[in-house]
């Protein structure tokens, strides 16, 4: 087992920290609540809470930059690109019927 040292995990935090609060433009020109990126963060941790390695954050920035799109969009959609939006909201659906306890 290897031990932690703290200076990598404070500076793997401000990294994350950085990551996430760039999101807040976006989500402050769609005019959303700004604890929108908590709950997203809080999201991933429950779906994806290890990253593939210890010191990585771009599975960070590229998970979390989808999940903000997807609750502020910035792009007009097509018509093929909303048959995924489709299988989202069942997904959605899907997954709050089967709430943990």
């Amino acid at each position: 087992m290897r031990l932690i040292d703290a200076e990598e995990v404070e500076s793997l935090a401000d990294s994350f920290y950085e990551i996430a609060i760039n999101h807040m433009e976006l989500i402050g020109n769609r005019n959303r609540d700004p604890n929108l990126l908590v709950r997203a963060v809080r999201f991933l941790e429950l779906i994806d809470g290890n990253s593939p390695t210890e010191d990585d954050t771009q599975w960070f920035q590229q998970s979390l930059s989808m999940l903000v799109e997807l609750a502020c969009p910035s792009v007009r959609h097509t018509d093929e690109s909303c048959e995924f939006l489709d299988d989202l909201e069942s997904g959605i659906v899907e997954a709050r019927l089967e709430l943990i306890d």
